[in-house]
């Protein structure tokens, strides 16, 4: 796989969220992620311990990993810059990071 980008997010607060980021090789061709496991965490700082889950989904053919939150997950983000990371595993349990940024969560006025 190659090195993971720094892709900062923008996440609408009360309302629903997802974004598909696909892992591609050196290459530039998708990462067949058969046997592969993800998961994707927002927090406000790297040091805190209240943290969101994603859903996450992953499309092996294609490379594809989706990550989601529900209106009323995203509701209950504080509004402002956060960060993330996404992370595989895969069936040899070699751990990486596909994607790491910042997310903006924008303020909503009906929540």
């Amino acid at each position: 796989m190659a090195v993971n980008p720094v892709t900062n997010i923008s996440i609408p607060q009360g309302a629903d969220f997802s974004k598909t980021f696909i892992a591609k090789e050196s290459d530039g061709s998708a990462t067949d992620l058969s046997g592969y496991s993800a998961t994707a965490k927002i927090k406000k700082h790297y040091d805190s311990t209240n943290l969101t889950s994603f859903t996450v989904g992953i499309t092996s053919s294609t490379g594809g990993v989706k990550i989601s939150l529900t209106a009323a997950q995203t509701v209950a983000l504080d509004a402002g810059r956060q960060y993330y990371d996404v992370r595989l595993v895969s069936s040899a349990s070699t751990v990486s990071r596909l994607v790491e940024g910042m997310a903006f969560v924008n303020a909503g006025i009906t929540t």
